[in-house]
């Protein structure tokens, strides 16, 4: 009363390893794709921590004393930490322009999680310079000395100390130290 015939109910050998292929073809891409986010966000963590850094460079100048800034940078167009290290920073003209010279070098050489960064502050005197002017432009030369006696165009640059295997990129902020007197 025993039927002879045999039902194999299941998957055979190779559809269990076409789909094992398939299903790790699949999880690979995968893979790649969640590893390139996040290092495109890492990257852009970085990028922001760099921006953070210049703006809060920004600030400290912006708190220093307007006529001592702007006899420093005619004298000097750069404020550059290569000449204000952690253990020297005894430029006369540094010393000059900023009351607490050991204060200034931390602002130029910051640590932040363990990263050390440099930070160069550049003065824009072309933004305030004495040229002609085409006509028409909204900027005349009136306004531009009414600027030069009020503020210092500077741009802030921030980059890593070492590299270590990151990409070598600078971030840059733009913003102006204001006299005392409009602040």
């Amino acid at each position: 009363m025993h039927s002879n015939q045999k039902q194999e109910q299941g998957f055979t050998l190779i559809e269990v390893l076409a789909s094992i292929v398939i299903l790790s073809v699949v999880s690979l891409v995968l893979t790649a794709f969640f590893t390139q986010a996040m290092t495109y966000s890492k990257s852009n963590q970085n990028k922001t921590i760099m921006v953070n850094i210049a703006r809060n460079a920004l600030f400290y100048m912006e708190k220093q004393d307007f006529e001592k800034m702007e006899t420093f940078f005619n004298a000097k167009s750069e404020l550059s930490a290569a000449e204000c290290t952690l253990t020297n920073c005894n430029d006369s003209a540094y010393l000059a322009a900023f009351s607490d010279g050991t204060a200034l070098a931390y602002v130029l050489h910051p640590t932040v999680n363990n990263i050390e960064y440099t930070i160069d502050i550049k003065y824009q005197s072309k933004l305030v310079e004495n040229k002609p002017q085409p006509t028409g432009t909204t900027v005349n030369q009136i306004d531009r000395l009414t600027i030069k006696k009020y503020l210092l165009p500077v741009k802030v640059a921030v980059k890593r100390a070492q590299s270590d295997g990151q990409p070598a990129y600078t971030v840059e902020v733009e913003g102006y130290i204001n006299d005392e007197e409009i602040r």
